[in-house]
């Protein structure tokens, strides 16, 4: 029995987000992505709307996919939770650690050339999401007692995100997924001082 469209379609998906991953956007042409995801012109076309309207659903297969393992923690965590995260960026096995870095950031990079307001929204949502899941650990740990009162949350939260974004880019600059534990290192330990008691 043939299997179900949708699931074929979620494959291709999946395949196509690790292709654009390893490769990049710009560069992976519709003969790598028939080679690599098994797509060729004709359902990029027909399927997805072309070949922009295939990688938002690739960053979207990534972002969801990050969401459920890696940021899942920070949901009801804490401080400990966030290290836990940015220790993830440089171990190997855990689901955003690459030695390719970080789909999104190197969608980011990618796209002040390309200029897409799509891909430039997609990115965006992203991030937002994770500084949010940053910001509720952190409230739910000085609501506690176990982070310093004075620290400011939105500023520690979103300042996380470009330390984030720089482990990654460390990664893909060395083609290495443990380029960016210098970093890490310094962010944790100055979390991990923040703790109170």
């Amino acid at each position: 029995m043939a299997r179900p469209k949708s699931y074929e379609r979620e494959k291709s998906i999946e395949r196509a987000c690790y292709a654009f991953w390893a490769s990049g956007y710009r560069s992976l042409g519709i003969r790598d992505l028939h080679e690599k995801a098994g797509l060729n012109q004709f359902a990029i076309r027909t399927e997805f709307g072309g070949k922009e309207s295939l990688y938002l659903e690739a960053l979207k297969f990534y972002a969801d996919t990050a969401e459920a393992t890696a940021m899942a923690p920070l949901k009801e965590g804490g401080i400990a939770d966030i290290i836990g995260f940015l220790e993830g960026l440089v171990t190997s096995g855990s689901p955003t650690c690459s030695k390719w870095g970080c789909l999104i950031v190197n969608t980011g990079i990618e796209n002040a050339h390309i200029g897409s307001e799509r891909l430039s929204s997609a990115v965006q949502n992203y991030w937002n999401r994770l500084e949010a899941y940053f910001t509720g650990a952190l409230r739910r740990d000085q609501s506690k007692g176990l982070l310093d009162q004075e620290a400011d949350i939105e500023t520690l939260a979103r300042g996380l995100i470009p330390a984030v974004m720089g482990i990654h880019a460390l990664n893909r600059a060395r083609g290495a997924h443990n380029a960016g534990a210098p970093l890490v290192s310094v962010i944790t330990a100055y979390l991990k001082a923040l703790e109170a008691g």
